[in-house]
């Protein structure tokens, strides 16, 4: 029951994340969906596109934003899919090409290094290896969760200036905070299995932020250590509060900053 809760908690979280993924692959068009649902679908403005797939039929698209379709139903909650009202990105041109050179590195470095690490570590199952410590392991202990965190958040680079909303940061945030609980969980299952030898893995390798040096790492943890509750109910009281807490932050620095994308005539 427990493994089907965490199965569904994942899948809700990038379900919730597909308009912020699908935005960076939109056509400016107004088409299908959007003629049969004019009330919900057309409330959820394309973002122009980098890229362009022709091939995909735009209500492909409009179909992705459904998860979104019940922050405009709640009364007074439908500012959080309209777009950010920036003027300080807009008017910063050496932001803006900042953003513009390191939101490909982002979106596509993620996603390779989330594919090669589930390479290294299909390889490494099917030559029998059980813990994986080399290569991507050797530089955070869950490398696959660190790309799709880089991954996705690329996709929220895709969305500045002009097109980021706040549902697209909470989308992120969800599904970093959800990915960590299952993290968590993974390691209370390798500890088991494999006793001290993945202490000591653990000891030596960071959780989720590499290339942090050996001391300071080991120091760090040491810290933390100290403020986590012991008890597994504690940790994740302690993890959802922080949750709580970004994303009441994200809700109070964006309401009262957006703009309906029909209603702007220019930055």
């Amino acid at each position: 029951m427990t493994r089907c809760l965490r199965k569904l908690a994942i899948i809700s979280s990038w379900i919730y994340c597909l308009p912020t993924i699908s935005s960076t692959f939109w056509l400016p068009m107004w088409i299908s969906l959007s003629l049969v649902f004019p009330t919900i679908f057309n409330y959820f403005p394309e973002t122009p596109s980098p890229f362009r797939l022709d091939w995909v039929p735009q209500w492909f698209f409009r179909i992705l934003y459904i998860s979104w379709i019940p922050m405009t139903l709640i009364p007074g909650a439908e500012w959080l899919t309209e777009f950010l009202h920036l003027p300080e990105v807009w008017t910063n041109f050496h932001l803006i090409l900042i953003i513009d050179i390191v939101r490909p590195i982002f979106t596509f470095g993620g996603f390779l290094f989330f594919m090669a690490s589930m390479l290294q570590l299909i390889i490494s199952k099917f030559r029998g290896i059980e813990l994986v410590k080399s290569g991507f392991y050797s530089i955070v202990r869950h490398p696959q969760y660190l790309g799709i965190f880089v991954w996705t958040f690329g996709h929220i680079l895709y969305a500045l200036p002009l097109h980021l909303r706040p549902a697209d940061l909470i989308a992120w945030v969800t599904l970093v905070f959800l990915y960590i609980l299952l993290a968590k969980k993974e390691e209370e299952n390798l500890k088991r299995r494999f006793g001290e030898a993945y202490e000591d893995y653990r000891r030596k390798v960071p959780f989720m932020i590499p290339f942090i040096p050996r001391k300071i790492y080991r120091r760090l943890s040491e810290s933390i250590s100290h403020l986590i509750p012991k008890e597994k109910w504690g940790r994740y009281i302690l993890i959802t509060l922080i949750y709580a807490l970004i994303v009441t932050s994200i809700l109070v620095l964006t309401y009262g900053r957006t703009y309906c994308y029909w209603g702007k005539s220019g930055p």
